[in-house]
């Protein structure tokens, strides 16, 4: 959907900074009567993979031709303006030269048809057709003050965009023996500004093929949502490297309130500035199934450094999921932004505060569940799986952070519920059946904390809780070996270990929260061999299976209030044994496929309606406790039976 290309400027492609794609533009365009400096300056641009991720995940469907203006991101772009406006805010014709400056830097980025791009895209893949050129030169022209709109020519083939940038004077600079070309849209004239590389085209110019075409005028909406980072831009100075660690943490916030988890995520930027924005992003998946596809949702958070350049979040969540944390810096003062690694967080399940009950567990647990919705109370099963292939070899390493904490020290009292008789209706004929219940002594919470209620749960809740955090190399046909990270029940156990197949490693016993620990495998044709190091390289457990084990099963922590935290993965496929090396959770990887992370609108926290009743059993509790004169007026609320 654009004119042919025939020339592209050059440009020089470098990565200097980790994690980010950086440009060099020549503004070899321009010439020296209207700019007073010599063709060898430069502009560097440097993208945030992070921030090339957010605009790859929101819609690029067109449906209107009033979309396209949504593609219009000044915000994200606006370094780029604030560089070109040092080379032409003082010339003599300042607001057309800059319009010819953007001209000049989005001619050099080569011409191919794509689908709809947003312009940090265009940057980062240095490749767009008249529809993403045109949207990134209006979006560094919206950046530097000028009044712009899309125009779409329909009645041609293909249908061509380029864009109109309001001048209150006629074009001073467009090419000799060319008349310049003008629209009038509410009432102002716009002229046309061709983005694609087919000539040296300057404000006014237009190309002869468009002589005949319908000009659609697009307006701007300038009022979108502020994106969450910005591309770095420097005027004849190489952008430096720049680096952001992460490093989350236990948060001492997790024992202020019951219920609430928290998770510290801190890290540093280098070199160390002050009043820096980083932002954190956290993408979510529930049903992330494989390590290629995770993330489905995400929210982003920003802090700001201190002197020392770190910078610290609290993050406060609801339930257990697979998390992907990345933090993110612009970068400033010539510094190319930058992301850290994307560490994978694993939640486990919320415990429960519990007591023994006639036949079931009476629980403390938030007021609006139903019966259909008590899975997550539970913990998930499965948190990824990563397919790793035949002969290879990998190592990670994890870190158990405490993130929740329940109550403790919860008065109770005793209740004894007097002996009785139930007599049962056994059909029309009019017999019944009596039954004596015989009297029992139950345990029971004084009061109900605020914020929780009494539920009553099935009587194996317990066993079904997939509260073990275990690895599982999993062994498919044709030793093809996948690794899970699954969260077990005591069910899920019990069926494990009645499995000749299955290998099962405990090593929750020498486990500590809050240190780091590697993980080794190496896998040939004939053995699968999985060491378990500690930070200073001693080795914890070995298992080594044939290469008929099914399943290798590594526990390593019960995580019920906690958050296991992934790093430093590295995958080999070459048969080659990994070496043990330094476990630091700030580590960057160097032979790994990086963990994608997928940035969306979310709200972490479904809603469920109630579904309540009165439970019989319940009600001679309550009348045992009024005739005894305790403290019984909670007892007097609806229970949430989420036996049935």
């Amino acid at each position: 959907m654009a004119l042919p290309s025939v020339f592209a400027g050059s440009f020089e492609k470098a990565y200097n900074a980790p994690s980010a794609e950086s440009r060099q533009y020549s503004l070899i365009n321009v010439r020296p009567r209207i700019f007073d400096i010599s063709p060898g300056q430069k502009i560097y641009v440097s993208v945030p993979e992070s921030l090339i991720n957010f605009y790859g995940n929101l819609t690029h469907n067109i449906n209107d031709n009033s979309d396209y203006a949504e593609f219009v991101t000044p915000q994200a772009v606006a370094p780029i303006a604030d560089a070109l406006l040092k080379v032409t805010a003082n010339l003599p014709n300042s607001q057309e030269q800059f319009a010819d400056a953007v001209l000049s830097f989005v001619h050099q980025i080569h011409y191919n048809v794509t689908n709809p791009h947003y312009p940090v895209e265009t940057l980062a893949e240095d490749t767009g057709d008249c529809v993403g050129l045109s949207t990134l030169a209006a979006s560094i022209m919206e950046a530097g003050g000028l009044n712009v709109v899309l125009i779409l020519y329909t009645g041609v083939t293909p249908e061509h965009m380029n864009v109109g940038v309001h001048l209150p004077y006629i074009p001073v600079y467009h090419t000799w023996l060319m008349a310049p070309t003008s629209f009038t849209y509410d009432n102002l004239t716009y002229w046309t500004a061709e983005c694609t590389p087919e000539a040296n085209w300057k404000v006014g110019d237009q190309s002869s093929a468009l002589a005949n075409a319908q000009a659609n005028i697009i307006s701007i909406n300038t009022t979108q949502s502020l994106p969450p980072a910005q591309v770095s831009a420097s005027l004849n100075a190489k952008l430096a490297p720049s680096i952001i660690t992460i490093n989350p943490s236990r948060s001492a916030q997790t024992t202020d309130t019951y219920g609430q988890r928290t998770l510290n995520i801190s890290g540093q930027i280098t070199p160390a500035i002050a009043n820096q924005t980083v932002n954190i992003y956290i993408a979510s998946g529930q049903n992330a199934d494989d390590y290629y596809n995770a993330g489905i949702q995400t929210q982003d958070f920003n802090t700001t450094t201190d002197s020392n350049g770190t910078y610290n979040l609290y993050w406060n969540f609801t339930q257990s999921d697979t998390y992907y944390i990345t933090a993110s810096w612009n970068g400033a003062q010539n510094y190319a932004g930058s992301d850290s690694q994307t560490l994978p967080v694993f939640v486990g399940p919320q415990s429960y505060i519990q007591f023994s009950g006639l036949n079931y567990n009476y629980i403390f647990g938030q007021p609006s569940i139903t019966a259909a919705a008590t899975d997550f109370m539970q913990g998930l099963n499965h948190f990824l799986a990563l397919p790793i292939g035949t002969n290879a070899s990998i190592s990670y390493s994890f870190i158990i952070l405490q993130v929740g904490q329940t109550i403790s020290n919860v008065p109770t009292e005793k209740i004894t519920i007097p002996a009785s008789i139930e007599t049962i209706s056994m059909g029309k004929r009019g017999l019944s059946v009596t039954i004596p219940i015989p009297a029992q002594t139950v345990t029971l919470p004084a009061n109900v904390p605020a914020g929780l209620a009494p539920l009553i749960l099935p009587d194996d809740f317990n066993q079904t809780i997939d509260n073990q955090f275990c690895f599982i190399l999993q062994n498919s046909n044709w030793d093809n070996y996948s690794l899970n990270i699954n969260g077990l029940s005591d069910i899920d156990l019990s069926s494990l270990q009645a499995n000749d197949n299955v290998t099962i490693t405990n090593a929750t016993n020498k486990i500590n929260e809050g240190t780091w620990y590697q993980v080794i495998i190496n896998i040939t044709d004939n053995t699968a061999t999985t060491d378990l190091n500690s930070g200073n390289h001693t080795v914890i457990e070995t298992t080594s299976t044939l290469y008929n084990t099914n399943q290798t099963v590594l526990l390593i922590a019960n995580n019920e209030d906690a958050a296991m935290v992934l790093s430093n993965l590295t995958v080999n496929p070459q048969n080659a044994p990994i070496q043990q090396s330094r476990v630091s959770q700030n580590q960057k990887p160097t032979t790994v496929t990086s963990f994608p992370y997928v940035y969306l609108s979310v709200l972490f926290i479904a809603s469920f309606g109630a579904a309540v009743v009165y439970v019989k059993k319940k009600k001679q509790i309550t009348e045992k406790k009024e005739n005894n004169g305790s403290q019984g007026e909670y007892v007097r609320d609806l229970c949430i039976n989420l036996k049935s």
